[in-house]
């Protein structure tokens, strides 16, 4: 027969579907930040009227950076 300690332990760890969708779930957030970041520079480049994409190149270098602190600080914090 199982204590409470290890009943309680068992309902804190999670389940392997959980991590597998955490997971799962960085490479949209990659995704979503370039493409934010392209949208964003793209539009600032257009209304400035730049000769290159200075804006586009550093703000979707911006947002990935972002992104890969953000995961390593979620995955360190585990």
């Amino acid at each position: 027969m199982k204590t409470d300690n290890q009943k309680n332990s068992l309902k804190n760890q999670p389940k392997p579907l959980n991590k597998y969708f955490k997971y799962t779930g960085l490479a949209f957030q990659f995704l979503a930040a370039i493409l934010l970041g392209f949208w964003v520079g793209k539009r600032l480049d257009d209304h400035y009227q730049t000769e290159k994409p200075w804006f586009t190149m550093g703000l979707m270098m911006f947002f990935l950076i972002a992104t890969l602190v953000k995961v390593i600080r979620d995955i360190t914090n585990e």
